[in-house]
C-alpha cells in the first residue's frame, strides 16, 4: 500500500494538513487548543450533520472508529482533530457570479441552521463578545496610542444602532470569505466552520461590503434568491463593517484566543485604523440612513 502524501497548508489559526491517499483527497484539521476544546468542536460537527441533512454543499467530515473526532498528543498537548473530504474545485476569483453563489451559500446555511440546537457549548457573538471583550483585550494598546476615548465613543454610537433595530439572528458561518469556499461547475462548497456561532445574520457579509459595494449587492441578490434579507438587516451591515473589523484587528494584534505566531499588526497602526473606521462612519453610516422606512415617510 502506498503511503499518503501530506502537505502543511500553513493555516494561521489551526493546523491543517492536505492529505492525498489511495482513498481520496482530504483535509486533516488539528484544532487550536487556545480557542477550541472537544465539546466546542462537537458542536461544530453536529452543525455540519444538520447542514448535510439539509443538502447544503459543504466539505463533509469523515467518520472514523470513534466518530468524527479524535484526540492526539503532539508536543505534549492533547489536540482535537477531524478529517474532512477535500472541497471539490478551487478558490474562485472575485466576480458577480462568485458573490451570487456566496450569498446563496450563506442563505442555505442560515436556513438549515434555523432549526439547529445543541447541548454542547459554543460562544455567542453578542455585543459583549464583539465589542466589550475586544476592547478589553486592546485596552493597553489603545491607551498607549491615545485611542481609547475615540474608540469608546465610536462603539457607543454603533451599539445603539444595533440595539434599536429588529434584526435576524441565528447560527452564522462567521468567516464566509473566498478563502473558505471552492467552486466547481457553478457549485460552491463551503468549509472551515471553526468560527461558526450564533450572531446577527447582518454580520455575515460585512467583509463583502468593505471590499466592494457592487459585490455586496450581488451577495444580497444571491441571498434573497433563497431567503429574505430585510432592508433593516441590509442597512445594519454598514454598522457591522466596523464591529466585525474590531474583532479582526484584535486577532491581527496577536491578542485573541485564536491568535498564534508573530502578530500581523503593531499597536502603532491603531490610530490610522481608527481614522478609517471614523471615516466609514461619516460616509457610510448616517442617522437618516438607519431610520426605518416608516420613519422616512
Amino acid at each position: 500500500m502506498s503511503q499518503p502524501t501530506c502537505r502543511d497548508m500553513q493555516v494561521p489559526v489551526n493546523d491543517v494538513i492536505e492529505v492525498f491517499s489511495r482513498d481520496g483527497h482530504f483535509a486533516l484539521k488539528l484544532y487550536n487548543i487556545k480557542s477550541r476544546n472537544l465539546q466546542n468542536v462537537q458542536w461544530e460537527m453536529d452543525l455540519l450533520d444538520r447542514l448535510i441533512q439539509c443538502q447544503v454543499p459543504i466539505a463533509r467530515p469523515v467518520s472514523g472508529v470513534n466518530g468524527y473526532l479524535e484526540t492526539v498528543q503532539l508536543a505534549e498537548e492533547d489536540r482535537v482533530c477531524a478529517l474532512f473530504e477535500w472541497a471539490p474545485g478551487q478558490k474562485p476569483p472575485p466576480s458577480r457570479q462568485t458573490y451570487l453563489l456566496l450569498g446563496a451559500a450563506a442563505a442555505q446555511i442560515h436556513s438549515a441552521a434555523d432549526s439547529y440546537t445543541s447541548g454542547f457549548p459554543r460562544e455567542r457573538y453578542d455585543l459583549h463578545t464583539l465589542i466589550d471583550d475586544q476592547l478589553q483585550r486592546m485596552q493597553p494598546m489603545l491607551k498607549q496610542t491615545g485611542q481609547w476615548q475615540r474608540i469608546v465613543q465610536l462603539v457607543d454610537r454603533l451599539r445603539s444602532l444595533i440595539v434599536e433595530t429588529p434584526l435576524d439572528t441565528g447560527v452564522c458561518h462567521m468567516d464566509l470569505t473566498l478563502d473558505n469556499v471552492h467552486v466547481q461547475d457553478d457549485v460552491m462548497t463551503v468549509f472551515d466552520f471553526d468560527s461558526a456561532g450564533e450572531s446577527w445574520r447582518s454580520l455575515e457579509p460585512y467583509g463583502v461590503l468593505r471590499f466592494s459595494e457592487s459585490y455586496f449587492q450581488d451577495w444580497l441578490e444571491g441571498y434573497r434568491s433563497i431567503r429574505p434579507f430585510s432592508t433593516e438587516n441590509e442597512r445594519v451591515v454598514r454598522v457591522f463593517a466596523i464591529i466585525g473589523d474590531i474583532r479582526n484587528v484584535t486577532w491581527k494584534l496577536g491578542i485573541a484566543n485564536s491568535s498564534r505566531g508573530v502578530p500581523l499588526m503593531q499597536p502603532d497602526e491603531l490610530p490610522a485604523i481608527i481614522d478609517g473606521w471614523l471615516e466609514w462612519e461619516r460616509t457610510m453610516i448616517t442617522p437618516v440612513d438607519m431610520l426605518d422606512d416608516d420613519a422616512l415617510e
